[in-house]
This record gives C-alpha cells, sequence and structure tokens, in this order.
C-alpha cells in the first residue's frame, strides 16, 4: 500500500522536483521496490545531507493542512497504484502520481465523454454543447470537461441539466474556483460528480498547468467532442492527446466563415467522427441505448462479449487478465467494463479486479 502522506509531501515540493520524486514514488520499477521507496529516503537523494532533512520539514509542514482536510472529509486523494484509481486513466503514458478530488472518486471509473471546445464560443455553440451533454447524461454517460468559460461550463451545465454526473478537471488546485464566475457551480459539480485536479490543493490557475491538465480530460473519457474550435485552440490539444490515448475523437460541424471551425473541420478532414446529437456520438463510440427498464441507460455493441465470456464462470479477473483472455487492448476492455458495470452485469472489486454479477448470456 502506497503511503498517501509521503505522497502529498512529495507533491508540495517547487517546481519539477515534486513532480519528479512523486512519479518516482509511484513507478513501479523492479529496480526500486515501493516499500523501500519512502519519503525521507527520497529526499536523502535528492538533496545533501545538510538540505534533506530542512526540505522534508519544510514539505511535511507545507503539507499537513492538506492532510488535515483529507482526514476531516473535505477533499480526497489517491495515489497512482491503488484500486481506486481511475481505470482508464492508469492505462494513459502519463498517468497522474496523484489526484486531489472534490466529490466520488467512483465516478470517475464510470463510461465518460468529454466535450470540450472554445472559451469563446458563439451562443449557438454553447446551446448545442449544453444540448449535447444533458442527453449523453440522461442516457447515463459522464460528461467530463475542463471547468473553464465557454464550452466547458455550458457541457457541465448541460449534463447537469440531464439530471446526471459531470466532473470538471482542473488547471489549479482544488482550493481555488477559476473562472471566479464559476463559483456557484463548483460545489454543484462536487455533488453530482467530481473536481479533480493533480495539482495541491493550492496551486494557482497557471498558463503552464491548462494544457497537462488536458491529458486527464481525454485520459478519463472513451471519447471527445470538439465544439467550436479554432487552429490555435487548446481543444485541438485534448483532442491530439486522445488520439495518442487510443480515444476516438469526435467533432461538431459548423459555418465557414469566421474561422472559428477551423480547428473542427480539420479534425473531420482527419477522420475525427463527424457528430451533431447525442446518437452521433454513440455511433462514433460503438454504443446504444439498451431497452427501457435495463440497468444503465447505454450499452456495447450485440454481437458476442469476450469480456462477458470470460467472466461467465464466475471467476474474478484483472483488467490485464481479461485483455489477455478476450485479445483485445486493457484500453478497450476497460471501456467494456464500464458499460457492464453501468448496466449490471459486471462489478468491480476492491481489489481492483471484475467478476459477472449473475452468469451472463453470452449472444
Amino acid at each position: 500500500m502506497l503511503e498517501l502522506a509521503s505522497a502529498v509531501a512529495l507533491s508540495v515540493l517547487p517546481g519539477a522536483l515534486g513532480s519528479t520524486l512523486l512519479k518516482a514514488f509511484v513507478a513501479r520499477s523492479p529496480a526500486l521496490p515501493l516499500p523501500a521507496f519512502r519519503f525521507d529516503a527520497a529526499l536523502r537523494a535528492a538533496f545533501p545531507p545538510d538540505k534533506a532533512a530542512a526540505t522534508a520539514a519544510r514539505a511535511r509542514a507545507a503539507a499537513a493542512p492538506f492532510l488535515d482536510d483529507l482526514a476531516a472529509g473535505r477533499r480526497r486523494a489517491v495515489v497512482f497504484g491503488d484500486p481506486a484509481y481511475p481505470p482508464r486513466l492508469a492505462a494513459i503514458a502519463d498517468p497522474p502520481p496523484l489526484l486531489w478530488i472534490n466529490g466520488d472518486p467512483a465516478v470517475l471509473a464510470r463510461p465518460t465523454v468529454a466535450i470540450v471546445g472554445s472559451r469563446h464560443a458563439t451562443p449557438t455553440s454553447l446551446d448545442l454543447a449544453a444540448i449535447l451533454a444533458r442527453d449523453l447524461a440522461a442516457l447515463g454517460l459522464v460528461v467530463a470537461s475542463g471547468f473553464a468559460r465557454g464550452v466547458d461550463g455550458a457541457a457541465h451545465r448541460g449534463a447537469l441539466e440531464g439530471g446526471g454526473l459531470t466532473v470538471a478537471v482542473l488547471g489549479n488546485g482544488l482550493a481555488h474556483v477559476y473562472p471566479p464566475e464559476h463559483a456557484p457551480l463548483a460545489p454543484v459539480i462536487a455533488a453530482n460528480g467530481a473536481i479533480v485536479s493533480e495539482l495541491a490543493p493550492d496551486a494557482p490557475p497557471l498558463p503552464d498547468h491548462f494544457p497537462r491538465r488536458n491529458r486527464i480530460i481525454s485520459g478519463l473519457a472513451l471519447g471527445v467532442v470538439v465544439v467550436e474550435a479554432s487552429l490555435k485552440s487548446g481543444s485541438l490539444i485534448t483532442a491530439r492527446l486522445a488520439l495518442e490515448q487510443g480515444r476516438e475523437v469526435m467533432a461538431v460541424p459548423g459555418g465557414a466563415l469566421g474561422g472559428r471551425h477551423t480547428g473542427s473541420h480539420s479534425l473531420i478532414r482527419d477522420g475525427a467522427a463527424l457528430v451533431e446529437t447525442a446518437a452521433d456520438v454513440l455511433d462514433a463510440l460503438g454504443l446504444r441505448v439498451l431497452p427501457a427498464g435495463t440497468a444503465g441507460g447505454v450499452g456495447g455493441d450485440s454481437g458476442p462479449d469476450p469480456i462477458l465470456r470470460a467472466l461467465e464462470g464466475g471467476e474474478a479477473m484483472t483488467a490485464e487478465a481479461l485483455a489477455g483472455s478476450a485479445g483485445l487492448p486493457v484500453d478497450a476492455v476497460l471501456g467494456r467494463i464500464s458499460l457492464h458495470e453501468m448496466a449490471g452485469r459486471v462489478a468491480r472489486l476492491p481489489g481492483g479486479a471484475y467478476r459477472a454479477v449473475r452468469t451472463p448470456v453470452v449472444r
């Protein structure tokens, strides 16, 4: 079991040092077994002996209020490698070593679609983002976005209006609300989903933070929908990261005048799925609406499912074992497992393995 207090203390070290040591702390290296790698040892390796003790004391002091918040339940934190860490995010090339969460961590493992776009979107694009989010949320999908002005805010609000769940990924620590006009929205999201950051709670909203948070938005999702993006839009960074992570990329077309949609059109020319409605998003993801009365709302395709076949004997299996049995990549397996969880066919066990809730019928 990883030592959360040490991870938190490492995360508050200044500059790149804390990030580097924290990544080493959670790295699963045969040359550096986790039980042997602890906070004091990390600092002794990084600093001369006369500075290591003083740095450790300062880091522990800085981490103390954050640990108090965790103990009081005001926030939650999950370290990479913990069974509660979001499985899709764990599968990306550069997963955050530590996630700070306001809300329910379990939401981060549910089937999710990200909706991103311009901070200065037209009213039409804002309406479309909200409608897409509302309809997807009503079908049982979680809607993720970046809590920014414009399309992000419209997506979060649309999901809430649809009676569903939404996840906001921040480019600052959880102690700050940015932009400030979203202050009323933050507690509603925390109560109906989760607010997430890899940064220490007191980290300010700096320009360098936002491009890195985009990999978390796409990493949590089965696919990313881009609404109104110019060629210089930050949303294209999210789309590129989604492609690198093996996620589906979708884009909403728009008018040719003014250059507001040139980035979206470029994505479509390069092979992104053109979507206008929630049904288009489901088609692009290979999902279907389940019959009325079925748990969840969306499911996989109608063909035989190798995940259900592997689990039909009742044995609990990890995602990696299921991937080997099904002959599928781990990220594809995780997407299918999430859908089966939502439909009530598969349950995730405390250790991170999965089992069939009942003997499934493989079609």
